[in-house]
């Protein structure tokens, strides 16, 4: 008779990992965003080029100075796809403002266009666009500018299509997208951002000493404020997911609006006088989430 050893046991599997929490599936998405900027900020030229052919494209570079006295700036692509970076140089002796551009041959010629009143400058690209679509021109435009002039600042941006990277210290930020993410960084008296398709993202926890605006249609709120939360924080989106990380003080007057959970972990209280500041947080198709700032302030300082 033969005698048939039954099979070892299985071995034990390892657990998988934890489910997302709400919060942590914004986080997730909103890296992918940067991650994606970040390729398509190196490739957009080379892309643009390879897709039609190079005999039908060309490469424009151009570079103006700013007024040295400037107090406000404004940046209006209008139906130009570009992203757009303000950055900070502590080497710079002026502001200034720089584009690299692909656009079609059959378009005119295209610049940079400064319109300067009083201590106002408005930059936007001149030429029109012949056939193609707008697709014809895109590139990236970036504002470089000093940083003790940078720390008094007001700066508006207008963006049909691309996305806003936001890298310097200023007093105030406004930014108006159609069609792109707007992902920030550094330091501002007052954000005041409104967007439609796209998500509003910090890279690093940013510092805001007085108020704190954005509102999307269509994107994810992900935005973690460092040292002392601004006295006012609103975040608003219709289809997405909001996700605030406070510093841990407080206390905090909070009201949230959510389709599916809200989940606030920071210290309350329901007295304005004794609150440090007032977040209001609302998502009509998505979660909602409040929680003290993790991992501390790891903003990246000159």
């Amino acid at each position: 008779m033969t005698t048939l050893t039954p099979p070892p046991p299985a071995p034990p599997t390892e657990p998988g990992p934890p489910a997302l929490t709400p919060g942590g599936r914004s986080a997730l998405r909103a890296l992918v965003v940067i991650a994606a900027v970040v390729l398509v900020g190196g490739s957009v030229i080379a892309l643009s080029l390879s897709a039609v052919g190079l005999s039908r494209f060309r490469v424009i570079a151009d570079e103006q100075s700013l007024p040295a006295d400037l107090r406000a700036l404004v940046i209006d692509t209008a139906e130009v796809p570009a992203a757009v970076t303000l950055t900070t140089d502590r080497d710079a002796t002026e502001p200034r403002v720089s584009m690299r551009m692909v656009n079609s041959v059959r378009s005119g010629e295209q610049a940079l266009a400064i319109a300067q009143n009083g201590r106002t400058a408005t930059v936007t690209v001149s030429g029109e666009t012949a056939g193609f679509m707008r697709w014809s021109r895109t590139g990236q435009i970036t504002v470089t500018l000093p940083p003790a002039l940078a720390r008094d600042i007001s700066i508006t941006v207008r963006q049909d299509a691309g996305v806003l990277l936001a890298q310097a210290d200023v007093d105030e930020l406004i930014a108006h997208g159609t069609d792109g993410a707007v992902i920030l960084s550094g330091d501002a008296r007052r954000i005041e951002v409104h967007n439609e398709n796209g998500s509003v993202v910090t890279r690093e926890p940013i510092s805001v000493t007085e108020s704190f605006t954005a509102e999307t249609v269509d994107g994810d709120m992900v935005v973690d404020f460092a040292d002392a939360a601004p006295r006012t924080i609103e975040a608003t989106t219709n289809n997405g997911d909001v996700a605030l990380e406070l510093p841990a003080s407080g206390p905090y007057l909070v009201r949230t609006d959510s389709a599916s959970e809200s989940t606030v972990t920071v210290p309350q209280t329901t007295d304005p006088k004794r609150a440090v500041a007032e977040v209001t947080a609302r998502s009509d198709d998505g979660s909602v989430t409040v929680s003290p700032l993790t991992g501390g302030d790891h903003r990246r300082h000159p």
